[in-house]
């Protein structure tokens, strides 16, 4: 290694206690020459070498523990108590700003307090969170790299979490996912009601999807997707649909909002099925130790086919849930939701309302379990002539998924739910099982 080398980093830098710039991308072959000069300057008593040694290995790799810890104690003596107490103030300065969502100010602070070693993580944590709300990808992952060292086993783990979060995200980000499922009754009408003649199937799925989000989490939000889902013996039920969303979201110190418009078209069999335009508006805001998220939609469809046309009409959604998260790995939720059903043909109509509940679990990062429940009571509003009854079902759904991120951008899906449906029209009850396997790629482009 060069003394030059070492020279001009120390020229470049505004202090050897100071915060250290990550490159843009992580390097620990890059790093490790550097790694054996900082020991062995270390070693002979040679403090400033050293520094600006340790310093270069965290520029190439930020999340460098023997680095990180080293530069701790280095600085520990060198830092004034004046410096320490600065960049503590302004470490709870940002957390205070942040709460408020004073994002830039907030932001400002933070930098400050990278002054502190002590204090790095953490303040890196909280920079790479808003990178990340903002759409700054790369950059949150950078912050993200640092804060992952951190001996705070709690920070530690979210900010694994954020850092696979990030190498998926950005303004313009594109999925892909390919999977395959068992549906033990694929013949099902749009409302889910059995017809005879229903079977078992497996299906292949496909879908792509592109995300436009200029400014993060906050204002415009668009998306556009293609679906397909092809049946291994019943073609009459493949599916391939387009589609696509138009939105605006506000992100507040504690609220959240969002209005969405979308279109959806569907193809059933290679022939035109269902097109769909919908509105739906949301609410998110915690009370107390919970938070409480409400959503509204309707939804205008219109069914192509001559079978399904008779559903043809007005659907409306809405849903209130209640959020609880006991321990920093485990939320529970629960809620209340109802939708109502204006078709055409009046004896297809309903009103139907239901609790359900929910379970969502990360063990560690990259590993999450979801575990949902719920039952829905559905009420037709007009008799049905040729069933000479007006009907009543009752609906309990249950389900589970799993998700592994298996690689920065890739990640494995298994799922299982199962419907059990009764009526007072007993060949209308029915049980229905489907199970699922999928992988997913996913990438912000920009």
């Amino acid at each position: 290694m060069s003394p030059g080398v070492l020279v001009a980093a120390l020229l470049a830098e505004s202090g050897l206690c100071g915060p250290v710039t990550p490159e843009a991308v992580s390097d620990s072959l890059a790093a490790a020459p550097y790694v054996e000069v900082a020991e062995a300057e270390q070693a002979a008593g040679d403090t400033e070498t050293a520094l600006i040694a340790w310093r270069e290995v965290l520029r190439r790799e930020p999340s460098h523990a023997r680095a990180r810890a080293a530069l701790k104690s280095l600085c520990q003596d060198a830092d004034s108590p004046e410096e320490e107490e600065a960049a503590a103030a302004a470490l709870l300065s940002g957390l205070s700003l942040f709460e408020r969502g004073e994002d830039e100010a907030a932001a400002t602070a933070f930098h400050e307090a990278l002054a502190a070693p002590e204090l790095v993580d953490t303040a890196s944590f909280f920079l790479g969170v808003l990178a990340l709300r903002e759409g700054r990808a790369s950059e949150a992952g950078r912050f993200f790299d640092a804060a992952v060292a951190s001996s705070d086993a709690a920070l530690a783990r979210r900010a694994g979490e954020l850092r696979l979060q990030a190498a998926r995200e950005g303004r313009v980000t594109l999925s892909v996912r390919l999977g395959s499922e068992y549906d033990s009754n694929v013949d099902l009408a749009p409302d889910g009601t059995y017809r005879q003649g229903g079977s078992a199937d497996g299906v292949g799925t496909g879908l792509a999807e592109l995300r436009l989000r200029p400014w993060g989490e906050r204002g415009l939000q668009a998306r556009v997707f293609g679906q397909y889902r092809g049946h291994l013996r019943i073609h009459d039920f493949d599916l391939a649909g387009a589609g696509g969303t138009l939105g605006w979201a506000h992100v507040g110190p504690a609220l959240r909002l969002s209005a969405e418009y979308g279109f959806d078209f569907l193809a059933l069999g290679g022939a035109p099925y269902l097109s769909a335009h919908r509105l739906q508006v949301a609410a998110r805001a915690p009370v107390g130790p919970v938070v409480l998220e409400a959503s509204a939609a309707v939804r205008r469809e219109d069914f192509r086919d001559e079978l399904y046309a008779g559903y043809s009409g007005w659907r409306s959604v809405a849903r209130l849930d209640a959020e609880w998260s006991p321990a920093e790995p485990l939320t529970l939720s629960a809620g209340w939701s109802g939708g109502l059903l204006r078709a055409y043909e009046l004896a297809l109509g309903y009103l139907e309302h239901g609790p359900r509940a929910e379970l969502r679990l990360r063990p560690r990062p990259g590993l999450r379990v979801v575990g949902e429940v719920g039952y829905t009571l559905r009420g037709y509003q007009t008799f049905d002539s040729p069933l000479g009854a007006r009907r009543e079902d009752g609906y309990f759904d249950a389900g589970a998924a799993v998700e592994w991120d298996v690689a920065a951008n890739w990640s494995l899906q298994a799922s299982l739910g199962w419907r059990g449906a009764a009526s007072n029209i007993p060949e209308l009850s029915y049980g229905r099982f489907t199970g699922g396997l999928g992988l997913v790629w996913s990438r912000g482009l920009f």
